[in-house]
């Protein structure tokens, strides 16, 4: 498990690249099903992500002016997850002060 992972969702402006970019920052198994519950099952299952102690979330703001469903259930995804991980920290961020945006690696 890693300490701490940066994810900027700064320039994500629809869904299906949400999530692509979560699954491939957090390691979630190649089944992982695109949708919000799924995502729930994968940060609460060790075996399906690698989710570290630290999660720091940034660009909250862009995400919420491109799609406000999915970041309210983001959002809400995440606080439910530190009620059920108390020992972990998400640090949520409404700019972008990395700069890091959207990055793939090659594949």
């Amino acid at each position: 498990m890693e300490e701490q992972l940066l994810i900027d969702v700064s320039g994500i402006m629809d869904e299906e690249t949400f999530h692509e970019y979560i699954s491939k920052k957090l390691g979630f198994p190649g089944y992982y099903g695109f949708n919000l519950n799924a995502l729930w099952d994968c940060i609460t299952d060790e075996d399906q992500s690698s989710m570290p102690r630290v999660l720091i979330v940034e660009g909250l703001a862009a995400l919420n002016s491109f799609l406000p469903e999915l970041h309210d259930g983001f959002v809400q995804c995440l606080s439910d997850y530190l009620k059920e991980f108390p020992d972990r920290k998400v640090i949520m961020r409404q700019n972008s002060p990395s700069g890091e945006g959207i990055e793939f690696e090659n594949e």
